[in-house]
């Protein structure tokens, strides 16, 4: 529980960071925070490896990513699937972080570059099952 606590607390210091009034809510992946997708806490660098090195495995703005619960979900399918797509989402988030603002247009790009390749394997996915 308290794990839970930190990464809420975590995602209202990253709201007050990167977004306002005048953005869309929408998270890192492209997707529409709403009530249904609501906004959880991704780890960039996963806390294993993060153990495995020595560093801290609390939740922190520079390691995580605002992802809505759906986009969560995918980015963990994802990263069963194409390993390299999942690397590029994460690293993607690591430059929003670096930002400390709402994505840039270029960034905004990227984000809609990578959701529609990840439309596409998804869709390939399902059509081999």
């Amino acid at each position: 529980m308290r794990e839970n606590k930190m990464n809420n607390e975590i995602l209202k210091q990253m709201k007050k960071i990167f977004y306002s009034k005048e953005y869309e809510y929408i998270d890192w992946m492209g997707y529409r925070i709403t009530d249904v997708n609501k906004p959880s806490y991704h780890h960039i660098t996963k806390a294993e490896t993060l153990k495995k090195n020595g560093e801290e495995i609390v939740a922190n703005i520079d390691n995580g990513a605002y992802l809505g619960k759906k986009s969560h979900e995918l980015l963990h399918k994802i990263e069963l699937i194409d390993k390299e797509l999942y690397n590029s989402w994460n690293e993607l988030f690591l430059d929003i972080n670096k930002e400390r603002k709402y994505p840039s247009d270029k960034l905004l790009e990227r984000i809609f570059d990578l959701n529609n390749m990840t439309n596409s394997l998804i869709d390939t996915k399902k059509n081999h099952i």
